[in-house]
């Protein structure tokens, strides 16, 4: 009896593995992208997962403790250490690049990088699609096409995205690169301001964009085998795109246009309870310090803080600590920044300030890539001095901590004002007029802030507490989506219906255009009676200037 009670437990372990689905996942190297990316790769922990990326991906995620397990695989577009110091070098050259120049200038040079890093993993991809079978591809944003090779091998298509951008043409909403607010969209003037604007960039995106079109076109892969063709232009414009989005910032902070039902919100992706504890110095000064108490600060991997600027930042932040004996500072630097940071510290000639930042106690200055999920998890972390990318923005609402915004370059900046107008954080970056705005569209990355504004918007954060609950209300809605739970959900259940969501569309949007917008009942019940009343009052004005002309 026990001996079968036994062999009954031991098949019912076993059940889960007779469902499991094979699984391809596709990210760039960049950390923003392929750290989520990976999240959802762990979480599929019931499944077999092949993992594909660059190389620089190693520098921000350890792969080893996984890549020995029958269930994932790590593969690199390049395997070679000469392919990771070459991409290393290109984020330098493109952190260098963006910081000098605005975001649509920067647009061809990011199209050209973006272009070879995508043409790398679609070749790869390729290939492991001409010797392996999945059943489901799961790809980051920025790995344009993949619903193509989907369609071919017919495979359920997943797409992870940060955000859920509103469409560009849906005059109702603001567009994000105009910095309007939902409040001023409310007003005629700016309703019109907001049309003129899309219709500005529209033109200036084109613009920039057609230099690339050639480079673009050129770098599409063309692998000899079944998928040769895969990528030509009749392809890419005629296959329609049934790919489960997947995005994790709130629907509050970026207005999306109308969802549809190959379009879900869950959260940030994140698993507290896979977030590692190394014992360090780090860690041990950081649970040495009472609960909010510590400005932590991090400035992502792609920004370059120039020797203006951080004299005023570090200025502010010795200020601060100076105002407020009870708090204290940690600080994340990548190379060049930290080279930036010393030379400020050299130079300074006022001893209060360089007495408390050379503080062990009280300042922590870090040089490495740290783990920003446990640090920002620590309720001795009170405030988020962040470049305000994408990534770091969700983490920081995950995790309840107010955000002092410092962009630097690309979706910073939106960010920022997004952050100041929800009242979760306040911004370095103070917008200019929408004449400015409009003459030159996105040109920001020159922009300039003082050492008092650094100390002033840090004691306003601080000091009130609206910050705190209004970013906890924000954290609250971001978990209650389900996070990285719903979406092994959403996909297991997406793979089962073979890729296909369409008979859970919304009778609106199978309806042709003209009755999905009530054209036709506009015309019977509005034109068409105004055209008959019209005519009939026509033709018996003339009747009678007939007869009175008789």
């Amino acid at each position: 009896m026990v001996f079968n009670f036994l062999l009954i437990l031991g098949l019912l372990s076993f059940i889960p593995r007779f469902f499991c689905f094979n699984a391809l996942l596709i990210s760039i190297g960049h950390a923003g992208h392929v750290i989520p990316l990976f999240e959802l790769a762990k979480a599929l922990k019931n499944h077999n997962v092949t993992f594909l990326t660059q190389p620089l991906a190693q520098s921000y995620i350890d792969f080893n403790s996984y890549s020995n397990t029958s269930s994932f695989h790590i593969i690199y577009t390049n395997e070679s250490t000469e392919a990771l110091v070459s991409e290393k070098e290109k984020v330098r050259q493109l952190i260098s690049y963006s910081s000098n120049h605005s975001f649509f200038d920067s647009l061809s040079y990011i199209g050209d990088l973006l272009s070879e890093d995508s043409s790398s993993l679609l070749t790869k991809t390729v290939h492991i699609l001409m010797d392996n079978q999945f059943d489901v591809v799961i790809a980051n944003s920025l790995i344009k096409n993949i619903h193509v090779l989907c369609k071919q091998t017919n495979t359920s298509c997943v797409i992870q995205s940060t955000e859920s951008l509103s469409n560009m043409l849906d005059f109702n909403l603001p567009n994000i690169f105009s910095l309007l607010s939902r409040e001023q969209m409310t007003q005629i003037k700016y309703r019109i301001y907001n049309v003129i604007y899309t219709l500005r960039l529209g033109l200036l995106i084109i613009t920039k964009l057609l230099g690339s079109l050639n480079t673009i076109t050129k770098s599409l892969p063309k692998v000899p085998g079944p998928f040769y063709d895969s990528f030509s232009m009749r392809n890419l414009l005629l296959t329609e795109s049934k790919c489960l989005e997947l995005f994790s910032i709130p629907p509050t902070f970026y207005i999306p246009s109308y969802t549809n039902h190959y379009t879900k919100y869950l959260g940030a992706f994140i698993d507290e309870t896979t977030i590692k504890y190394n014992e360090n110095e780090l860690t041990k000064w950081i649970q040495t310090k009472p609960n909010d108490s510590i400005i932590y600060g991090a400035f992502g991997t792609s920004s370059l803080i120039k020797f203006d600027r951080m004299k005023n930042l570090i200025n502010g932040l010795a200020e601060f600590l100076l105002k407020t004996p009870n708090s204290f500072l940690l600080l994340v630097f990548g190379d060049s920044n930290y080279q930036t940071y010393q030379t400020v510290l050299n130079e300074m000639k006022n001893n209060e300030y360089l007495h408390i930042l050379t503080d062990n106690q009280r300042v922590k200055i870090e040089n490495r890539f740290v783990e920003q999920k446990w640090i920002l998890q620590q309720n001795s972390i009170k405030l988020f001095l962040s470049h305000c990318g994408m990534g770091s923005c969700s983490e920081g609402i995950y995790f309840e901590k107010p955000i002092l915004c410092m962009p630097f370059n690309m979706d910073q900046f939106i960010n920022a004002i997004s952050i100041e107008h929800l009242t979760i954080g306040l911004s370095l970056f103070v917008p200019p007029s929408l004449f400015q705005s409009f003459l030159h569209p996105h040109n920001f990355q020159d922009y300039n802030f003082s050492s008092n504004s650094v100390t002033t918007k840090l004691l306003k954060i601080w000091e009130n507490d609206s910050y705190q609950k209004m970013i906890q209300i924000m954290s609250m809605e971001m978990k209650h989506a389900g996070g990285l739970k719903r979406a092994v959900e959403e996909i297991e259940f997406l793979v089962h219906l073979k890729g296909n969501l369409d008979r859970y569309a919304p009778f609106q949007s199978t309806l042709p255009f003209y009755q999905r917008y009530m054209l036709d009942l506009i015309i019977i019940f509005i034109i068409l009676p105004i055209t008959i009343v019209t005519y009939g009052l026509i033709k018996c004005r003339r009747r009678r200037r007939k007869i009175k002309n008789d």
